[in-house]
């Protein structure tokens, strides 16, 4: 069930997080209800961060502001995080979103503590470990989906299994497919290559009568579009993201006459900070992670993609998906 496009949406955004502070805020606000005109946003964070809202003429009537300095540090353990930081402005966002007074909330803050409070305060779906997922540019107009890209370090066959459900549920709206092709990360395609776990993962997908399931894809096919759904761990998926983004930059960090001619070797679908923002999968209600450098139309980018996740009711697409469950799993009550 669509929200009408002329319905407010009420995105949480954490103040604190990310790495330029309130300048990469402010001009973040201001894009993002260029580019969203229903969205509105609950915007927590320090006390200047609220003057430097003020001072740019952000419309006053399409946020909230709440006072909440406390930010967690990039690098704060799980543990920490629950016990000394449930007050913080990212707790304070998945709260509002916990009780209903957000549709999705937003954060460029740390993803471990994220990852930890969202399943704190929010809940997981089902018994699938929650996995960060992101559209992958293949082509004009063209994308596959990759997770995880950080919430799990480590991950086990059943879990991998997990994120392949949880891909492919989410599949329709993030990608626009329904069917999607889904393959699994490895070193090779052949059927002896990589580590055990990840040829019992393998099993595992292809087991599933529900899953259209490819087999293995090599890192350099990544952005082929072989595959719509790529399935790693965290670690992995981690590393070649920022990989990607590295060999990217490259492009637009030269200068004079090569950043012209760049432009040919370089399209424009290619440019990182257009994907900006992350989905959560496997909570109970909208996150997404923005990436902690990133400049106001990447950030805008990401508020925007939470007004879109929430217009769609990806929440409740997720919870309600058959596809959530291991295939022969008794049915819920």
């Amino acid at each position: 069930m669509f929200l009408k496009n002329s319905e407010p949406i009420t995105v949480a955004l954490d103040g604190t997080g990310g790495d330029r502070g309130s300048e990469g805020i402010v001009g973040a606000v201001r894009f993002a209800f260029a580019m969203y005109p229903a969205l509105k946003l609950i915007i927590y964070g320090p006390s200047s961060l609220q003057e430097a809202l003020i001072k740019s003429r952000a419309d006053a009537e399409r946020y909230d502001f709440v006072l909440a300095p406390q930010a967690i540090p990039q690098d704060e353990e799980p543990r920490r995080v629950l016990k000394y930081h449930s007050r913080s402005a990212m707790a304070q966002a998945l709260q509002a979103v916990k009780d209903g007074r957000a549709h999705a909330m937003i954060s460029g803050g740390g993803t471990g503590p994220l990852v930890a409070l969202s399943r704190h305060i929010l809940g997981i779906t089902g018994h699938v470990r929650p996995a960060l997922c992101a559209r992958m540019p293949v082509g004009p107009g063209r994308f596959a989906m990759m997770l995880d890209l950080g919430a799990n370090a480590t991950a086990t066959a059943s879990d991998l299994y997990g994120f392949a459900r949880l891909g492919a549920a989410a599949s329709e709206y993030v990608i626009e497919i329904s069917s999607p092709r889904l393959a699994l990360l490895n070193i090779g395609t052949e059927q002896g290559k990589g580590p055990e776990v990840i040829r019992k993962a393998r099993d595992l997908i292809g087991s599933d009568p529900r899953l259209n399931f490819m087999g293995f894809i090599e890192p350099n096919r990544i952005f082929s579009g072989d595959a719509d759904i790529i399935v790693t761990d965290g670690f992995t998926g981690n590393i070649a993201l920022k990989a990607a983004e590295g060999v990217a930059g490259i492009y637009t960090s030269v200068s004079g006459v090569k950043r012209f001619f760049s432009r040919f070797s370089h399209p424009d679908w290619l440019i990182p900070w257009q994907y900006n923002g992350s989905l959560l999968l496997g909570v109970k209600g909208i996150v997404i992670k923005s990436h902690g450098a990133a400049g106001n139309e990447a950030m805008a980018i990401a508020m925007v993609e939470a007004a879109r996740a929430a217009s769609c009711n990806l929440g409740v697409m997720l919870s309600s998906s058959p596809l959530i469950k291991p295939a022969g799993a008794a049915k819920l009550s």
